[in-house]
């Protein structure tokens, strides 16, 4: 079997916390599947995102973005990989607004990047794109948004047609979720797990399950994909994710 494309964002302007849990999670899945695992990190930091303007150019380019900024480099990265895990710091209850810009430009395109255009007005339709979807939020306090952020993210993988995936229960529900005890060194959780805090243990072990479980749901999609080609391949919603795990 190829190797699982891991993808993690870091969807924090600054190399802090959230890229410690993120690359706590890519490390698990690494040696947890030392042969099986090519991954990957792209950090937002201070490249440029323009917000989705709602100017429908995608639909005449064929799911192109007319706005070229930092957009196109992470598309094609978030297309290409199997398993995508955000690790994401808690802005007003919520997620960051470059990742926020993101996700709005890359919903908007993609549903007309799949569709047989030679015939006819192109038709808005989201193929199933089967990836494993995991998330990572941290904040400064216990109770500042991180279930809000989480519950946006799993939103996002239903509507790209993805598979979101959780960590280990108790540790994890619906998401890694950490807080900083109103630290704001970027090294805050690292710190706070040097001195065996139990809220910093806790959510370091619950990225790496994050981590883990999301290579492990892409493994079971893509060999199931595989396995059944004869069978989706004769579906439109399912040709465009066998054509990339094919590759």
């Amino acid at each position: 079997m190829s190797k699982i494309k891991l993808l993690g964002i870091c969807g924090s302007p600054r190399k802090g916390n959230s890229l410690f849990l993120l690359e706590q999670a890519l490390k698990a899945a690494d040696s947890a599947y030392p042969d099986g695992v090519e991954p990957e990190t792209y950090i937002f930091g201070q490249n440029q995102f323009a917000p989705c303007d709602a100017c429908r150019a995608h639909i005449r380019l064929k799911g192109e973005c007319r706005i070229q900024d930092g957009f196109q480099e992470l598309r094609d990265k978030w297309l290409a990989a199997n398993a995508i895990i955000y690790s994401l710091p808690v802005y007003h209850m919520g997620i960051p607004g470059q990742v926020k810009c993101f996700i709005d430009r890359l919903g908007n395109s993609f549903g007309y990047r799949f569709m047989d255009q030679s015939e006819g007005e192109p038709v808005f339709q989201m193929p199933r794109l089967m990836k494993a979807i995991g998330c990572i939020v941290q904040g400064m306090h216990i109770f500042a948004g991180q279930e809000h952020a989480q519950a946006f993210i799993n939103t996002h993988a239903l509507l790209m047609r993805c598979v979101p995936v959780m960590g280990d229960i108790w540790e994890c529900y619906i998401g890694s979720g950490g807080w900083t005890e109103l630290s704001p060194k970027l090294s805050a959780l690292k710190d706070l797990a040097a001195e065996k805090k139990p809220d910093a243990e806790i959510a370091i072990r619950a990225a790496q399950t994050v981590g883990k479980r999301a290579v492990e749901m892409a493994m079971i999609i893509k060999e199931g994909l595989l396995a059944k080609a004869d069978v989706f391949g004769k579906q439109p919603t399912y040709r465009p994710v066998l054509k990339i795990i094919q590759r």
